[in-house]
């Protein structure tokens, strides 16, 4: 069964919904949402008229991040914490005319780039007069080419999980303030994608340098500064007022409440005490309690770019066996999961298929069907014709959700023999130090949506990727991602990348990718122009404003 198709644009859409009558309490402002005949509609409204200044915005997630540090944090957490406090050289358009999840590019602190004829140079040219926020050490200076040495310096030092998004650089100078060019070692056609990463957020040198702590510090260039930081309780935000971007941010501020209990953020949403909610917060059965209420709330659902896997830890038996993680892969009925717990999803291979040289849906679904039978031989070819125990690791910090997956998972597994234990972890111990320092057997959860198919290949499959954390090591797959690097020729190059995932599915698999799915957010009627993208920045909070009736301009 198709759970998609190869859509090659993600998909978006807006229902009405009300918010739910939840008992439950948390540390929320005590104000009540007033009526009113605003039907605004999380950004997609028509006759909102043009932005007004002021407001805080208010919304909630269910786990907080240990570090704001982006060199040595990978989280989810981490980075949406700071997404909105730095700036990239380059960033994705967002906006009412761009579909979610394009991957136009457009500048950030970089006006323009460009890139030489044989492709093993790109040169890009700096806004001028761009500020810090003023925060001691950085006290507001001007943002120049020395803060991009600084930052790309410290990642290639380090190194830490961005470091694969630079290895392809030979060289990096800057002639003068405001231009900095990258001198490759080969040509790479992604070079301006891998800039725009949710990971390449430039620092400033005194970051780098050590002047400040950048593990509980975010002093950046972007719209909002982080004026303070609760750890597993707030965050607060304010309005940079040097933006680079006269006029905004329109909102005064942001205020995040980490609330690990999802009833307790539905409830604040119906009190008013909320303007967002992500879908880690809520779950399908509680939005269609929303949608059947109140008409002025509003449903967005979109086609993310999380993918959701099982993975195995090689160097532990059986997972050393590829009949072994072969088996795993086909005992899972992946389409029955995603009808059953998720508005909707799509097949996925090791590389998204919206991305470039993506394998579509249909051919993932015909290399990795579900067959119960196909896993129960391959388990007894591989010595295990009773099947085997083992533990599965995975986090409540994704929601209640990505946990019913989990056990639907377990469910699955049992049914050809492998007796699986759920070890539910807080997420900082389970991103920490359990996956990232492969101390696990079998595990279960979503990965950061990368941004380029050599993203996810170069950092995972690679045996020397910086988010190999499953033991891979295969000197012929070793050779195939590092000679697709090269390809300039695009139609040559796909062809090589669906080779490379072919060769993964069927040599290595591992990680097993089931499937993406369409993520839910409720937007309150007076939130207007949120246009996000589904990495992981902020920059599109500059465009957010509140209508007249939002209680967060009574804060």
């Amino acid at each position: 069964m198709s759970l998609g198709g190869s859509r090659k644009r993600l998909a978006r859409w807006v229902v009405p919904i009300a918010a739910l009558a939840l008992a439950g309490t948390a540390c929320f402002p005590d104000t009540s949402a007033p009526g009113g005949d605003n039907t605004g509609d999380g950004g997609q409204e028509q006759d909102a008229g043009p932005p007004q200044p002021g407001g805080i915005y208010r919304y909630s997630l269910p786990s907080d991040a240990q570090s704001l540090d982006p060199h040595k944090q990978s989280s989810y957490n981490t980075h949406v914490a700071i997404g909105a406090s730095y700036s990239k050289l380059v960033d994705f358009k967002t906006g009412p005319d761009t579909p979610y999840g394009s991957y136009e590019l457009e500048g950030d602190l970089a006006e323009d780039w460009s890139v030489s004829e044989d492709g093993g140079e790109w040169t890009f040219n700096l806004r001028k007069g761009v500020k810090f926020h003023n925060v001691a050490p950085v006290n507001g200076r001007e943002f120049t080419a020395r803060d991009v040495l600084c930052t790309t310096e410290r990642i290639r030092q380090l190194p830490g999980h961005q470091v694969n998004l630079l290895s392809m650089v030979e060289d990096i100078e800057a002639p003068d303030d405001h231009t900095v060019v990258f001198r490759l070692t080969q040509p790479y056609a992604d070079f301006a994608t891998n800039m725009a990463n949710h990971f390449m957020w430039m620092l400033p040198c005194e970051g780098t340098e050590g002047k400040f702590d950048l593990g509980t510090q975010a002093i950046g260039t972007g719209p909002f500064v982080l004026e303070r930081w609760e750890r597993n309780r707030e965050r607060v935000l304010t309005a940079h007022p040097e933006y680079y971007e006269r006029g905004k941010p329109y909102l005064d501020g942001i205020h995040v409440a980490i609330v690990p209990d999802p009833q307790a953020s539905m409830a604040a949403m119906r009190t008013g005490k909320l303007d967002y909610l992500t879908s880690l917060s809520f779950d399908e059965k509680q939005a269609e309690t929303l949608l059947s209420q109140q008409p002025d709330f509003q449903l967005r659902s979109e086609l993310g770019l999380n993918p959701i896997r099982v993975y195995m830890n090689q160097a532990a038996e059986p997972f050393d066996d590829v009949r072994v993680r072969r088996a795993v892969a086909l005992a899972i009925d992946r389409a029955a999961m995603v009808e059953s717990l998720r508005p909707g999803g799509q097949a996925s291979g090791p590389v998204t298929p919206s991305l470039f040289g993506g394998l579509p849906s249909e051919e993932v679904e015909r290399l990795q069907p579900y067959d119960p039978e196909q896993a129960r031989r391959l388990l007894a070819e591989a010595g295990y014709p009773d099947g085997f125990r083992t533990e599965m690791i995975l986090t409540n910090g994704y929601g209640e959700t990505v946990v019913r997956e989990a056990q639907w998972v377990q469910q699955d597994l049992a049914k050809v023999g492998i007796d699986v234990s759920l070890d539910v972890q807080d997420y900082a111990t389970y991103f920490t130090e359990s996956f990232a320092k492969q101390r696990y057997q079998l595990g279960f959860g979503l990965q950061t949506p990368m941004l380029s198919a050599d993203e996810y290949l170069s950092t995972e499959w690679h045996s020397e990727g910086s988010r190999n954390w499953y033991g891979i090591d295969d000197p012929e797959l070793d050779r195939m991602i590092a000679e697709q690097r090269g390809i300039l020729d695009e139609a040559a190059r796909e062809r090589k990348l669906a080779d490379i995932q072919r060769y993964i599915i069927n040599e290595v698999s591992n990680p097993v990718t089931l499937n993406l799915y369409e993520t839910q957010v409720i937007y309150a009627p007076y939130v207007h122009g949120s246009y996000p993208h589904p990495e992981y920045g902020g920059r599109h909070l500059a465009d957010v404003w509140l209508g007249p009736e939002a209680p967060g301009r009574q804060s």
